[in-house]
């Protein structure tokens, strides 16, 4: 706010007290407000709507509910996802920095650790095992290799269709080890949103988070039920 003196008032004029640099740092200031400011919502569901065919094709891949995938993303974007990301981020990654990269901001670790499971049978967190007879052991073992190098997880992430398939494959294994073990959460997008923005593992432990019939959802998981209500117009 620019403050004008009484004096000034009285005598007929008004005298900004702010001086030329307390102007200047101002609108930096905000400019870089704005700048740090995630993404627009309605950017966000445009988007979403672009990627409309790669959505629906990397949700049937991995048999998920497209509308959870997209209600996932759409709270990264509008919470986590900035100018920063878009222009950062690759560099970062190439650098030796675990970067989230793409358009659904996967982590460089996360995407290898994705890869790894879903080729590893052997792996508590292997999704595929059958559910059924007709269904087929290693249904997901080719979708995406083991990458070799840093670079070649970067390459990957970078490509929109490849990006949304490591996170159908995140959403594939959280649903299928806690089936796993007992407790099906396929019907719980804020539960599924939950371990997908928090990770699998326990930041204090180390350990494994473990599959309870009464899991509680944070912050993030509440907003993605939130959108996910919407889209489907309930």
């Amino acid at each position: 706010m620019i403050s004008v003196k009484h004096d000034d008032i009285c005598r007929g004029r008004s005298r900004a007290s702010l001086t030329l640099p307390k102007i200047i740092v101002t609108v930096v200031m905000s400019a870089i407000s704005l700048w740090l400011h995630a993404e627009h919502p309605d950017t966000t569901l445009v988007k979403l709507s672009e990627q409309s065919v790669n959505i629906e094709y990397t949700s049937k891949t991995f048999e998920i509910d497209s509308v959870k995938l997209k209600s996932i993303i759409y709270v990264e974007r509008t919470n986590n996802y900035n100018w920063r990301d878009e222009y950062f981020d690759d560099y970062l990654a190439k650098k030796g920095q675990n970067s989230s990269i793409g358009f659904c901001q996967v982590k460089m670790k996360t995407a290898y650790w994705i890869e790894c499971q879903l080729t590893d049978s052997t792996s508590e967190f292997y999704p595929g095992k059958p559910s059924c007879a007709e269904a087929s052991e290693g249904k997901y073992e080719n979708i995406l290799p083991v990458s070799q190098s840093p670079q070649e997880i970067i390459d990957k992430l970078e490509d929109d269709r490849t990006n949304l398939l490591y996170a159908a494959a995140y959403m594939r294994i959280i649903q299928s080890y806690w089936e796993s073990r007992g407790y099906s959460i396929d019907d719980r997008v804020d539960i599924i949103a939950t371990i997908f923005s928090y990770g699998m593992f326990s930041r204090q432990t180390g350990e494994p988070l473990k599959p309870n019939a009464d899991p509680k959802p944070n912050k993030f998981g509440k907003e993605a039920l939130d959108v996910y209500l919407l889209m489907n117009g309930k």
